[in-house]
């Protein structure tokens, strides 16, 4: 069990700063959007404003856990557990492209 707590340990201090920012950002927006009429009662854009800031931080958290995939990688001591972690953030870093592509694809066909 030491391993597995020492392991979390390196992975969660692997975590970027920026990330902590979207999370926090996420929860207030979702709050926002919950807490409406309560927190916003003569602001009707308020709504709006919190659902593109959803959007924008959901659309973040891939490339940062994407980027987290890859340090963690990067600081595995075990060549077979590095593989692993290696092949997982090259399959996230394809379907972060594979997503980015078609998000591309609608925004060009949408405007």
């Amino acid at each position: 069990m030491s391993e597995l707590q020492a392991f979390a340990a390196r992975a969660l201090r692997q975590l970027p700063t920026s990330l902590w920012w979207v999370l926090t950002l996420l929860i207030g927006a979702f709050i926002g959007i919950k807490l409406e009429k309560e927190l916003f009662p003569n602001t009707p854009a308020a709504a709006t404003v919190a659902n593109w800031i959803v959007m924008a931080c959901l659309v973040a958290l891939l490339p940062i856990g994407i980027v987290w995939l890859w340090q963690v990688a990067m600081h595995m001591q075990h060549p077979g557990w590095r593989l692993l972690w290696y092949l997982a953030a090259t399959g996230a870093t394809g379907i972060g492209v594979l997503l980015a592509g078609i998000l591309l694809f609608l925004v060009v066909m949408w405007i």
